[in-house]
This record gives structure tokens, sequence and C-alpha cells, in this order.
């Protein structure tokens, strides 16, 4: 069932009346709101809203918003059984002119159309959240593995939970890739009303900084909220303008949170403890650190081990083993929040231990290895200056006499700190650079690569390739000839995981992913046979 059928059968779960009223209380609705017709369209039984028309469906809401918004979107929802339609005051003068529906069908004009989609969706929905207890992650670094890492800990325990995520949704009736790490309010409480027709009991989200911003999760119940850290990120003229505003916004995970899970590892964590201090939290932490409360869930002894790292974690119920197999100690701290979240839901430590061992992300610390595992492979999704030292911190330790070889671009247009961090963190370990395409967006390529080229150390030898699958190709070569000749050598492709496009000029243009590449190559050099999937010669893979 596809995402727009699976929403076509639920009943109705407010009328028109009653969200004008709770707009009316919010402050929301606009004094030269004309909002209906007649009093009976108060009455109007109301079963979903949407801002995207390709979802509009029989009952619905149809919340009209963006610069770019164009009318022909509301005489699409409208022809797809849409019932009612919201705007803010200007953009609702311009439909009733230009949409000769819009003037006879039910409306709401609102002041802030963000915030009122958001209290609207949540009502329309029936707030599902009394039902499906979300639980929320958001930092810096990590949201993806920590999301990962519970969903198979609540999986171990026998539950199925709804995931919302950078690169997926699942919602119980359907799957899907996403758009935005948080979907837009009337498309999550879609999802969360989905989860609970599904019968999911729990749902895993992470949570952007822009989807705390721009009030997606506004009136959102959070089970448990979980902090990882923070760092510079996503400051540019379309995402954050600075630091502040970036930092702010994450806080606002608190606002609705039931409980708390907090890392004491991260920077500004007085201001973290302080947001979250009204609520019943939990501490994890790799070090015990004075001045700072002692954590709750503390990992020591922690080693790199066969395949992953070991560590012991002490816990509330006691010291645990734990073996992750993902590479890296900073996946600890991700391990130690998921073991937290899960035990806030009253499921024991061991059970998620057990759960870790297996626990995997595609496109996260996804090792490829030679037989004798002289070559390294590890494709990552890394892509800001926090994600980037921890990244490098790994291989330096794991193997600290290796030539390290490093392919990665930045994204064009956006989180512009990483034009300079990326390339100066990446040349400060490796022997040498491939620059290439991330999402370029709107930006020449060629220009974006020339740009970040001149944050690269002296003397650390740096190719310009433009093109994604070129600069693999290269880079994997070198790798494997030096390989040859005796070397040991770890070869690192940043950025893009297992992602199939990169974004340019406004289109989502296809590429082989780096993951799939690199086991393409291995086998054309014979480091991997024609064997049926599974029997792969001389190849190694793990997460």
């Amino acid at each position: 069932m596809g995402a727009r059928e699976a929403t076509l059968y639920f009943l109705a779960m407010a009328t028109l009346g009653t969200i004008r009223e709770l707009l009316e209380r919010e402050g929301l609705l606009a004094q030269s709101s004309r909002v209906v017709q007649t009093d009976a369209a108060l009455d109007l039984e109301i079963c979903g809203a949407d801002c995207d028309s390709r979802f509009a469906a029989p009952g619905h809401l149809f919340i009209c918003k963006g610069a770019h918004f164009k009318p022909a979107y509301l005489e699409q929802a409208l022809a797809h059984g849409a019932v009612a339609w919201m705007a803010d005051e200007m953009l609702a003068h311009e439909l009733i002119s230009n949409v000769p529906l819009a003037a006879n069908t039910p409306s709401l004009v609102v002041g802030d159309v963000r915030r009122a989609m958001a209290f609207a969706s949540a009502e329309t929905w029936g707030h599902p959240d009394r039902e499906v207890a979300c639980l929320g992650i958001t930092g810096t670094k990590g949201k993806t593995t920590t999301a990962h890492f519970l969903r198979e800990i609540l999986r171990a325990a026998g539950e199925e939970p709804a995931f919302m995520g950078t690169h997926e949704i699942s919602d119980g009736l359907a799957t899907e890739e996403t758009a935005n790490t948080t979907p837009e309010a009337p498309d999550l409480w879609r999802h969360l009303a989905n989860a609970r027709a599904a019968g999911c009991r729990y749902c895993v989200m992470e949570i952007s900084s822009q989807g705390l911003k721009y009030d997606r999760t506004l009136d959102l119940r959070l089970a448990v909220a979980a902090f990882l850290n923070i760092g510079n990120d996503h400051i540019s003229p379309i995402e954050h303008p600075d630091f502040e505003d970036y930092f702010s916004s994450k806080l606002r995970i608190f606002e609705n949170a039931e409980r708390a899970v907090v890392n004491l590892d991260s920077r500004e964590i007085e201001r973290v403890l302080a947001a979250s201090s009204g609520i019943p939290r939990t501490t994890v932490a790799l070090d015990v650190v004075a001045g700072l409360p002692e954590p709750d869930y503390l990992a020591t002894d922690i080693v790199h081990a066969k395949r992953g790292v070991a560590f012991t974690a002490h816990t509330p119920e006691g010291e645990v083993a734990v073996h992750l197999a993902m590479e890296g100690a900073f996946n600890v701290a991700n391990a130690l929040t998921a073991m937290a979240m899960a035990a806030d839901l009253g499921l024991s430590v061991h059970v998620a231990s057990e759960a870790l061992a297996h626990a995997t992300v595609p496109g996260r610390m996804e090792r490829f290895s030679s037989e004798d595992e002289r070559l390294q492979i590890l494709v990552d999704y890394a892509h800001n200056d926090l994600s980037y030292q921890k990244f490098f911190e790994t291989v330096e330790s794991a193997w600290p006499d290796a030539y390290i070889a490093s392919v990665f671009g930045v994204s064009g247009g956006k989180a512009l700190d990483r034009y300079h961090d990326l390339p100066a963190i990446a040349s400060a370990h490796s022997d040498a650079i491939y620059l290439t395409s991330d999402d370029p967006g709107e930006e020449d390529p060629a220009e974006l690569v020339a740009r970040i080229a001149k944050h690269v150390r002296p003397g650390v030898p740096a190719r310009k390739i433009p093109d994604r699958e070129e600069a693999v190709e290269e880079a994997f070569y070198l790798a494997y000839g030096m390989w040859r000749a005796g070397e040991q050598v770890v070869l690192c492709l940043l950025g893009k995981g297992r992602e199939n496009s990169i974004y340019a000029k406004g289109k989502n243009i296809p590429i082989e992913n780096d993951a799939i590449h690199v086991e393409r190559l291995m086998r054309e050099t014979g480091l991997i046979d024609d064997a049926p999937h599974g029997a792969r010669g001389g190849l190694t893979h793990g997460l």
C-alpha cells in the first residue's frame, strides 16, 4: 500500500471548528480571516492535513505555504478531495483571486503559517503521539547511528518501531526515502498516524536543527529526548545565520520531552544541562569530568577489536560487556545513549548489549578489506568538522602506520564552515587528498572544488576531480597499487555513504554509490571472486 492510499481510511479526528478554536487560543488566527463561509462549515469533519498536494486526500485540510507555492497546488489538492485549506493572509488573497474553487471552499487564514500548520496537523491526525511513544535524537554527529542502535535494541525486545531518519522513513504501512531528516509537520503526523494504525508502540526519530527551528516538531510529545553533541555546522544564509541560532534550535528538543538523555562529553554542556533541567534526566559519558554530574552510563576499557570496538558499560543495572559491530570509539557514546534511552522504556541493558553486537548502519564506517587486511577501504557519511575529527582519530588509532588517502567534497551553498574545516582536517590526517563532488547544488562543481582546495594543508598532494565516480576510481587504483607493492593503505570515501545520487542544478543525478562502487572495483581487480554473495574470496566486508 502506498503512502497516499495508506491515509485514506482514517476516521475524522477533528472538525474545522475545533481547529479554528485551537488556532484562536494559540493566537494564530488572522483578524481578517474569512475562516468559513457558513456556520455549518464549522462542523466539517477533518481526518488529516497535508502541505504536499500529491498526498492530499478526501476529508483533509490542505496547508498552502512557501515562497514558491503555486495556485495549481491548491487546485490539485481540492481535486484530490481536500475539504478545506489554510494560508497566511497575503497568500490567501492571491489564491482566492486565482483558484476558482478556493473562494467557495472553507478556509482558515493565519498569521504564522508554520506554527499553525504544526498545531493543526497534530489535531487533524488525532495526536498519535499519545499512543505511539516518540523517541527523539538530535546532535551534530551521531543521530543516524544512535537511531539505528535504538531500533535494533527495540527489535531485540520484540518490538518493531516506526522509524524517521535521514535516509529512510518506515511507518508500519509504508517505507520511503526522505527529503528532510525531520519531515514537515503534516507529513510527520501522517507517518505517526500510520504507525498507530499499524500497531507500532514506538517511533524512533532523528530530529534536525531545521526541524526544531521551523516548528516541524511543535506540539510533539517525546517520551525520551536525547542530546548527543553540538559542533559548528549548518551555518549559512539558507540554514542558520550563526552558531547561536543553530545551538538554540537544537536545545528546543527538550520543550515537550517527558525524559532526557544527555551526553556529558558534549561541547557547551552547561547550557544543555540547563535546558534539560526541568525533566527527569539520564547522563552518559566516556569520562568523568570534575564539576559535572557523575554519568549514569559510563564507558571504560574501550579497545579496538576485530570488526568493531569493545568496552565496559557501567550502568544503573551494573557492569555489562559490549562489543559493537562498528568501528570507532566515537560510536561508544552513541551506543550508551541508545542503551540509556531503551532503559528509560524499561528494557534491560543486557538485551541492549546483545542487540548492539550485530547492529549496523549502511554507509556508516562501512569497511571493505583485502584478505591480508593491508588494504582497508572505509565508506562513511562523515560530512562536518566533528564527524571528521572523530573519523580520523579512529583511522589513526586502528591503523597507525598506514598510508591514508581521502576522497570528499562539500555541499554547495550550505554549511559554509565546511569549506574550510573539511579540507583542513582531512589534509592534517591524510597523505593524499582527492577533492570531488558531494552535492554541489547550484554551484559549478569545478569552482567549488577549487574553493575548498585553498584550505588543504601545504605539502599534501591534492587532486581536483569534480566527477565523484572518477575520483573514487583514481583513488582506488592508487590504494590498490600501493597494496600490490606491499604497503598498508587506508582509503577513506567520505560524505555520501550509500546515497545513489548527487544533487546538482536542481536535479538528482544518479551515481554508483561509494560502497557498491568499491565492491565492483575489488571484483574487477580480483580482490573479490565472482562467487555468489557471501562467498567473497579475498574481500572481508564489515560494518
